[in-house]
């Protein structure tokens, strides 16, 4: 019932919003006809930037260098013969781009694509540094792609530019490719993959565990938000009618930075806002570079004092609201409707092994991490894996779970190896993991955290998400995962919390929200690494029987690490220990208690003739 409200209202804002820009050219004169103009062109060019920095957590300065591309890729295709016969002054213009003319809609879809090859090619090498690195290597492309345009002038016309350009961008024209981009991009980031692009953000090396292909999602993003870069620098190109490549320095990029940081990184509305209000500033402002009069005095203008007194203004919103207007919340007709709070509310057939270590190495240098390992877990058990601190045993999680190779040795999982796999091929083949420092995706509620999980058996692909009225898929595969990772978080007694930031759950709470997030890969094997970490005796308690609960509902084969003797001794059917990388002793809880190398190994070697591990 609200989604058919919130439609109608959208669907009459738009009407209303239609009616508005017919009406423009009668009720606003050219110069503001212009400036709603450059509001939609550098809508869609937040939108492009924030989806890599806001919303995938990627710092690039790279987008003024996709603008270029776009913008000179469309005047190119739209430019008549005749105009670039006699633009081209300096070199003569390549014989084959001579009469290449196309519709004005057709060379901005050229211009995005084009811009979104070239991100494909930069983002496939960059985007494996990560970090501080990828704005440094972004920054260096935009500057590689100004000075190519400078130098190729049978293709560009150099230095002098590009003049001449048929205004194609009306306020139809932009507005209505702003809203193309928004349905696309709200589409999306409603769908799970939208849920996933966040996650990227949050946390890496969780989203991994999850089964998500970071790297691919990293690319993706990067090259959709490229394609944005390069339609909106086409629009712009169109818009001004003159392009030269003085216009694509890094002081674009800068601009667009300040309209996603006003209106909040993140948010698809901030970006809008943000548009709205940062441009008209912009324009407003010019006055302060007039001579102003105030009654005897007189003020002359200064040039670039806008930029000053912009910055100033950008500098008090971030220093009193940095997350921006809007942080990361959208706008949404809900907000004018309060709803009522609500009320709180088959065995797969595999084989007897689950995972089989095999002579399994781990070597740091010089240092053996892990010195020939070996054990079988069988279909059901709960095996610990205990040791003194620095015994190896998160090391042999990493490997198992594949954030480490081995260095030598096998891991077979339901009889298939695993060992080289990256984490999201390991969660694929049904094998998933929490942390002993909780990896939560904080700034999602709880239901999105466990949907998340629930993206690596779905079946749609991401450009299905743009349109999910066409490829309903999309919707059927999304509600499916709301509904089991409801469920999952009824049965682990968190359904009360759903719409409530993972951030702000209690500890207890965090920890089941991590293994439900973790059953929603449909594991065959869970790795539970120190669950018990940070728990009072109680909630120790509670976690043991939480444990088998685990195993019987879900049917689960478990691997445990625990420093929680009482909690390792209670839950576990046979138990593995491990001394400084060395497999020393294995057994039920009872022949570990009274084994004299495990409790010389806790307690020293005096201990080990007087009594057992606790």
């Amino acid at each position: 019932m609200n989604r058919v409200r919130n439609l109608i209202l959208t669907i009459i804002a738009v009407i209303l919003f239609a009616l508005f820009l017919n009406k423009a050219p009668e009720l606003l004169n050219g110069y503001w006809q212009r400036i709603l103009n450059l509001i939609a062109i550098n809508a869609i060019l937040a939108l492009s930037l924030n989806l890599i920095y806001g919303i995938t957590g990627m710092f690039s300065l790279g987008h003024a260098g996709f603008m270029a591309i776009g913008a000179y890729v469309s005047a190119l295709l739209v430019l008549t013969p005749a105009q670039k016969n006699s633009m081209w002054i300096l070199e003569d213009i390549y014989p084959w781009l001579l009469n290449v003319n196309t519709p004005f809609i057709i060379s901005i879809i050229i211009a995005g694509l084009a811009a979104a090859f070239f991100g494909l090619i930069v983002a496939l090498p960059v985007l494996r540094l990560g970090g501080d690195y990828l704005g440094i290597a972004t920054l260096g492309f935009s500057e590689i792609i100004r000075i190519l345009i400078t130098n190729t002038a049978r293709l560009t016309n150099g230095s002098l530019g590009l003049k001449g350009i048929p205004a194609h961008t009306t306020l139809f024209m932009s507005w209505g490719c702003l809203g193309v981009v928004l349905i696309c991009t709200v589409c999306m980031l409603r769908s799970n993959l939208g849920g996933v692009f966040r996650a990227v953000r949050d946390d890496e090396v969780a989203a991994k565990m999850m089964g998500i292909n970071t790297f691919k999602i990293k690319v993706l993003a990067f090259t959709l938000g490229c394609f944005g870069g390069g339609l909106g620098g086409a629009l712009m190109g169109n818009l001004i009618t003159t392009i030269d490549p003085r216009m694509f320095m890094i002081t674009q990029t800068y601009n667009i930075l300040m309209i996603i940081v006003v209106g909040g990184l993140g948010s698809v509305t901030g970006s809008i806002i943000g548009s709205a209000l940062v441009t008209t500033m912009l324009e407003w402002l010019r006055f302060v570079e007039n001579p102003i009069t105030i009654g005897s005095i007189n003020i002359p203008g200064i040039p670039g004092m806008r930029m000053v007194i912009f910055s100033l203004l950008l500098i008090v919103v971030i220093i009193f609201r940095r997350e921006g207007i809007m942080g990361m919340r959208e706008f949404s007709w809900n907000i004018f409707f309060p709803k009522p709070k609500p009320k709180t509310k088959s065995k797969t057939e595999i084989s007897d092994t689950i995972l089989e270590v095999e002579n399994m190495k781990l070597r740091f240098g010089g240092l053996n991490a892990i010195d020939n390992l070996n054990f079988k877990i069988s279909h059901g058990q709960i095996m610990g894996l205990i040791g003194p601190n620095g015994a190896g045993k998160t090391s042999a999680f990493n490997v198992i779970s594949g954030f480490y190779k081995p260095t030598e040795g096998k891991i077979k999982f339901l009889g298939k190896s695993i060992g080289g796999l990256s984490p999201d091929e390991v969660c694929r083949e049904g094998m998933s993991r929490t942390f002993q420092n909780i990896r939560l995706f904080g700034h999602e509620t709880v239901l999105q955290n466990v949907m998340i999980g629930s993206r690596v058996r779905q079946k749609y692909q991401w450009w299905e998400t743009l349109m999910p009225f066409i490829f309903t898929d999309v919707i059927r595969e999304d509600e499916e995962a709301k509904t089991r990772a409801m469920d999952l978080l009824s049965q682990l007694g968190l359904d009360e919390f759903a719409d409530e930031k993972a951030s702000s759950l209690p500890y207890g709470a965090q920890r089941r929200l991590e293994i439900a997030r973790a059953l929603a890969t449909k594991p065959k094997f869970l790795l539970l690494d120190e669950p018990a970490a940070g728990m009072n005796p109680q909630e120790s308690d509670e976690l043991m029987k939480f444990i088998r609960r685990l195993r019987d509902e879900f049917d689960l084969t478990i691997l445990l690490i625990e420093h929680d003797m009482k909690v390792v001794m209670n839950v576990c059917d046979y138990i593995h220990v491990l001394d400084q990388g060395v497999h020393i002793a294995q057994g039920t809880p009872d022949e570990i208690k009274s084994n004299p190398r495990v409790i010389e190994a806790y307690l020293g070697a005096g201990a080990a003739v007087e009594g057992s591990v606790a």
